[in-house]
C-alpha cells in the first residue's frame, strides 16, 4: 500500500472528533497538550488485561504478532489494503479507555476507516484472557473496514489482505482460511478471488468493490491465536457484533479510573490510557500478577521499572494486586540476599528495599512489613558484603563493585548509578527500621549508611567535572571519558534525589547536576540521556520533573509534565526513546512503554499531593492552566503515607474564586498539611490547613 502522509486538515468531521475537539480547546501555548512531539512511527496494544497474546497495531493499521522479526519488528504482520494507492491520513482510539484503533486511509475519493480490536469475553472481568504461563487459550482479533465513497462519481477498488510471516503459510480457499505456522489462523467472511506471493508472504485479493457516490461497504477479517481457534468472523455481521461488544467490555471494565480527575482533557486522556496499558502489559505468573513494562522487548519483570509500576497502582487503591506484585518481586531474591536480574545491576537490591518499604508505608501496614522483614535484613547484609568487594586501590573502594549503569552506558565499570540506588535503598531500610521500633538495628544500619555516604562524598569530590556551560557536575562513570555527554545515564542521580532523598536540596552537587541537565533541554525534556544518540528518553522527563518538584520548583515540574505528555503518539502511549521532531525515525525500546505510564500517573499525583517527611504538601506542581473558569480537579482515595486522601478544587464560572474541599488522611494524620499557592492562585507562599476533619477553603484568584 502506497501510504503518503497528509495533514490532519483533511480529516473528515465524522471520524476524528476527539482530535478536532482537543485542538479547538487548547491554544498553541506551553500548556497545550497536543502531541506536538509525537514519535515518527508508533504501535499500540489492543490486547485484553493480563492477556497472554500481546497484539499490537502499527501506525499503518497492521496487526503485529510474534516479536521479534523483520516485519515492523515482528515475525508476523497482517495488513488490510487495496490494489490502488492510498494515503494514510491519521489514527486514533475510540476513547482513552477503549483500545479499538481507528486508522483513516483515503483511496482516490473513497475513505476507509479500519478498526483493529481484540474480541472480548461477554463480561468485563480481569483475567478472562488467560495467562502466558498457562496453555494459550484461543484468542481472536478483528479488522473491520468501513468504506465510503465521498466523491460525486462512482468508484471502484479492490480489497487485499497481506499476510507476512517467518512461519509457513497455508492457504485453504474452501474454508476461506490461511494457516500461519502452528498457532495462528486468518479467516475471511468472503472468498478471495486470487492469491499471490510476495517477498514476505501472501497477498489475497477479494472481489472488486463498486461504489456509487455516497455508497458504502463493510469488510472484515479475523485472526485466531492459540490452541484450536474457531473460525472468526463467519460473517461481517458477526465482526460488527464483536466490535460493539469490545467497546462495551472496555467501557465497563473495573480498572482504577476516577481516582485522579484533572481539568485538562489531554492530561486526563493520558492518565486513563496509562492505567489501561499497565493492565494490558500485565500477566499472571506463578499465580501472581507480574506488572510488566511492555509487550515486546520488555515483556517481563524489571526490578526498577516494576517497582514504580507497583507504586503507581498502589496510589490508585489496588493494594491487594500490588502486594501480590511485591510477592512476585520478592520471589527473585537470591540466597545471598541480593536482587540482580540484570548482570551488573547491583542497584536492584536497593531498589527492591525501597519498593517493599514504600509499599508498607503507603498501605500503613507495619504488620505486613514484619512478615517480610527477614528479606530486608538479608538485603542490607548483601549491601554490606558488596562494599567489601572493590579493591582498596580501586576508584570505587568502599562503594559498589564495577557495574552496569544502563541508560545509555553498557560496560561494567566503576560508576555511580549502582551507588546512588544502593544508598537510597539502605536509607529506606533505616527509616523502615525506625518505623517498626527496631532502634538497635536502625542505629547500626545508620552507621553503615553514614560510612557509605562518606565514601561516596570522597569519590564524588575527586570525580567532579565542568560541563561546556561552566556547571560543576558529577559524571556517572568514575573514570572520566570526554566522549560521554555529561547528561548520559543521570537517571540514577535524579532517583537518588527523589524518591531516594539521599541529598539535601541545597547540596552543591545537586545544584551543579541540575544546572548541567537544564542546559541541554530540548522539546521541554533533556536530550541525549539514554541509548539513542541525540535522542529523547521520554519518561526521563518524569525523573527530571520529580527532581525539580522536590527542589521546590513546582512550576518547572508542571511544565515538564506537559512536555512529557506531548511526547505520546496519537494513541496516547510512549516509546522509550525517540528522535526529536524532524531528526529522523530512529527509536529504542518498547512501545507502549509502561514505566512511562507509571511515571505519568506518579508525576500527576505528586504535583498535586507530595509527602515531605511528616508533612503533606498540596498543589506544589499544580499547572496554572488547570485553574480556569469552571475547572474541577478531584482526587479520590489516593493512597498516601498518612492514609487515603480525598479532595476537590472547583473554580467558579467567572474564574474569580476556587473552593477547596478536603478530607485529610485519617489513618496517621500528617504533622502539617500545606497548600502551595504559587503559580496558580496569583498569591504566594503556603497555607496551613487543619489535619483532621472536613476542610473547606475558598481562594480569591488574581491574575
Amino acid at each position: 500500500m502506497n501510504y503518503r502522509p497528509v495533514t490532519l486538515a483533511l480529516l473528515v468531521p465524522w471520524l476524528f472528533v476527539v482530535v478536532a475537539r482537543a485542538a479547538s480547546a487548547t491554544a498553541d501555548t506551553p500548556w497545550s497538550v497536543d502531541g506536538r512531539y509525537a514519535p515518527a512511527w508508533w504501535q499500540t496494544s489492543i490486547c485484553l488485561p493480563d492477556d497472554w497474546q500481546k497484539t499490537l497495531v502499527s501506525k499503518e493499521g497492521s496487526l503485529l504478532y510474534d516479536y521479534p522479526g523483520n516485519y515492523s519488528g515482528f515475525g508476523t504482520r497482517i495488513t488490510a489494503g487495496w490494489t490502488e494507492p492510498g494515503r494514510w491520513v491519521g489514527q486514533e482510539l475510540v476513547a482513552p479507555r477503549v483500545p479499538v484503533v481507528r486508522t483513516l486511509v483515503v483511496v482516490g475519493g473513497v475513505e476507509v476507516v479500519e478498526e483493529g480490536f481484540a474480541v472480548t469475553p461477554p463480561r468485563a472481568r480481569l483475567g478472562d484472557a488467560g495467562s502466558r504461563a498457562a496453555a494459550p487459550v484461543p484468542r481472536h482479533d478483528g479488522l473491520l473496514l468501513q468504506v465510503r465513497n465521498r466523491g460525486d462519481r462512482p468508484a471502484e477498488l479492490t480489497p487485499t489482505l497481506t499476510i507476512e510471516s517467518r512461519a509457513p503459510l497455508l492457504a485453504d480457499p474452501a474454508r476461506r482460511r490461511v494457516t500461519v505456522g502452528t498457532n495462528t489462523v486468518v479467516d475471511c467472511p468472503i472468498a478471495w478471488v486470487r492469491a499471490r506471493t510476495n517477498a514476505g508472504g501472501l497477498v489475497l485479493e477479494f472481489p472488486r468493490l463498486r461504489l456509487a457516490p455516497g455508497g458504502q461497504a463493510t469488510l472484515a477479517y479475523g485472526v485466531g491465536r492459540g490452541t484450536g481457534p474457531r473460525a472468526f468472523p463467519r460473517t461481517v455481521a458477526e465482526a460488527r457484533r464483536a466490535r460493539r461488544q469490545a467497546e462495551r467490555y472496555w467501557r465497563h471494565l473495573d480498572l482504577p479510573y476516577g481516582h485522579l480527575e484533572v481539568p485538562d482533557a489531554g492530561i486526563q486522556a493520558r492518565l486513563d490510557s496509562s492505567i489501561r496499558n499497565i493492565y494490558q502489559a500485565r500477566e499472571i505468573k506463578q499465580g501472581l500478577p507480574a506488572f510488566q513494562v511492555g509487550p515486546t522487548c520488555y515483556r517481563g519483570l524489571w526490578v526498577v521499572d516494576g517497582s514504580f509500576l507497583l507504586e503507581a497502582m498502589t496510589f490508585l487503591g489496588r493494594t491487594n494486586e500490588t502486594r501480590a506484585g511485591i510477592a512476585y518481586l520478592l520471589s527473585f531474591q537470591r540466597p545471598d540476599g541480593g536482587f540482580m536480574l540484570i548482570d551488573g545491576h547491583w542497584k536492584e537490591t536497593g531498589i527492591a528495599l525501597w519498593a517493599l518499604t514504600r509499599h508498607a508505608r503507603l498501605t500503613g501496614d507495619p504488620g505486613w512489613l514484619r512478615t517480610v522483614w527477614l528479606r530486608v535484613e538479608r538485603g542490607v547484609a548483601f549491601i554490606r558484603h558488596l562494599r567489601t568487594l572493590p579493591p582498596a586501590d580501586a576508584p570505587n573502594a568502599g562503594l559498589i563493585p564495577d557495574g552496569f549503569s544502563d541508560g545509555g552506558l553498557a560496560e561494567r565499570v566503576p560508576e555511580y548509578t549502582n551507588v546512588y540506588w544502593t544508598l537510597a535503598g539502605l536509607r529506606a531500610a533505616v527509616e523502615a527500621a525506625r518505623w517498626l521500633g527496631e532502634t538497635t538495628q536502625a542505629e547500626a544500619w545508620q552507621r553503615d549508611y553514614d560510612d557509605f555516604l562518606a565514601a561516596f562524598r570522597r569519590a564524588a569530590q575527586r570525580d567532579l567535572r565542568t560541563d561546556p556551560h561552566g556547571n560543576r557536575y558529577l559524571p556517572i562513570r568514575m573514570r572520566y571519558d570526554p566522549a560521554i555527554p555529561p547528561q548520559k545515564a543521570q537517571w540514577g542521580f535524579l532517583h537518588a534525589l527523589y524518591p531516594g532523598e539521599v541529598f539535601a536540596p541545597d547540596d552543591a552537587l545537586v545544584r551543579g547536576n541540575m544546572a548541567m541537565l537544564r542546559a541541554v533541554e530540548l522539546e521541554g525534556l533533556v536530550q541525549d540521556t539514554g541509548w539513542l544518540k541525540n535522542g529523547i528518553w521520554t519518561y526521563f522527563g518524569s525523573f527530571y520533573a520529580h527532581a525539580w518538584l522536590w527542589l521546590g520548583e513546582g512550576d518547572k515540574a508542571a511544565r515538564t509534565l506537559v512536555a512529557f505528555a506531548n511526547h505520546t503518539s496519537p494513541l496516547l502511549v510512549w516509546r522509550e526513546e525517540q528522535m526529536p521532531v524532524g531528526q529522523g525515525a530512529a527509536f529504542v525500546g518498547d512501545m507502549p512503554h509502561n514505566w512511562a505510564s507509571a511515571e505519568f500517573i506518579r508525576l500527576v499525583r505528586h504535583c498535586l499531593a507530595l509527602e515531605r517527611g511528616g508533612e503533606l504538601h498540596l498543589f506544589e506542581g499544580l499547572p496554572a492552566a488547570w485553574v480556569h473558569p469552571g475547572a474541577v480537579l478531584q482526587m479520590r482515595d489516593i493512597q498516601t503515607d498518612f492514609g487515603p486522601l480525598t479532595l476537590s478544587l472547583r473554580v467558579s464560572g467567572d474564574g474569580r474564586t476556587a473552593t477547596l474541599r478536603l478530607r485529610p488522611p485519617r489513618r496517621s494524620p500528617p504533622a502539617r498539611l500545606l497548600v502551595h499557592l504559587d503559580h496558580w492562585s496569583g498569591q504566594t507562599g503556603t497555607l496551613a490547613l487543619p489535619t483532621q476533619g472536613p476542610v473547606v477553603r475558598q481562594f480569591t484568584l488574581s491574575r
